[in-house]
């Protein structure tokens, strides 16, 4: 079992109980709303039309889907299929919700999940055939520093409105550099075993629950230790998605 840094993990916890007896405003703009984002700064949050791709970026003409229904590849996928089957994000990786993540994720800022909770909870299950929620993980000495791990509170939070266990099936066993500021090419070296897989996953439809895919280099390791482990199905889902640059 990894260790805990206490003084982290209690700042986390302290925060949270803190958070539930005294309701803070709007974790944006301030105005009085129970800890909710208020409904001004909730219309700032770009939503992500359904992806029409299995790596969860829209192709141009931004025609919708059924979600059950089997996509067209875009010419980097045709290229290089990730061993995810689909991926869905509610919401593109921009502001506000780039900063909110930031938050989250490097201040264990749990006012944020509240703020959140309703958009979340609104979130239907993407799959329907899924057996099983699994976050995609930190490694220990990061979620040490940070007494906090944010795929598994996404993942654990997604569970509950999903209605579908959590299986923290993967470890991160090795200490990989950070991947932002790292090209697709770089983050795929820096991930070479990165993951290992700790429980039995044979035949379950899986789930991998992330706070932000951005080239999906990590969900590609993370999908791939899983299959190669006897997971039927791996799929992706993310709170946000970066979008590349609009062409000139």
């Amino acid at each position: 079992m990894a260790p805990v840094n206490l003084k982290a993990a209690t700042k986390v916890y302290c925060s949270l109980l803190f958070n539930h007896i005294n309701p803070s405003p709007c974790t944006l703009c301030g105005q009085s709303e129970s800890g909710a984002l208020c409904v001004d700064c909730l219309h700032l949050l770009a939503r992500l039309t359904v992806p029409v791709c299995r790596c969860g970026l829209p192709h141009g003409n931004e025609q919708p889907v059924e979600a059950d229904s089997v996509p067209p590849l875009c010419g980097r996928c045709i290229r290089q299929p990730p061993p995810f089957s689909a991926s869905q994000a509610p919401l593109q990786y921009t502001f506000p919700i780039d900063a909110l993540i930031t938050r989250y994720k490097h201040r264990a800022d749990l006012t944020v999940e509240r703020a959140l909770a309703p958009l979340l909870a609104e979130t239907p299950l993407p799959w329907a055939d899924t057996d099983a929620v699994c976050p995609l993980p930190v490694h220990w000495r990061r979620r040490w520093r940070r007494g906090f791990d944010q795929g598994d509170h996404l993942a654990r939070l997604m569970g509950q409105y999903w209605q579908r266990p959590v299986l923290p099936a993967l470890v991160r066993q090795r200490a990989t550099a950070s991947q932002q500021g790292l090209s697709r090419r770089q983050r795929q070296r820096n991930l070479r075993q990165a993951f290992h897989c700790q429980h039995p996953v044979t035949g379950l439809r899986l789930i991998l629950v992330d706070d932000v895919m951005t080239t999906g280099s990590s969900a590609r390791a993370a999908a791939q230790c899983l299959l190669d482990h006897g997971a039927k199905d791996v799929r992706v889902w993310t709170l946000a998605r970066t979008l590349p640059p609009p062409l000139a």
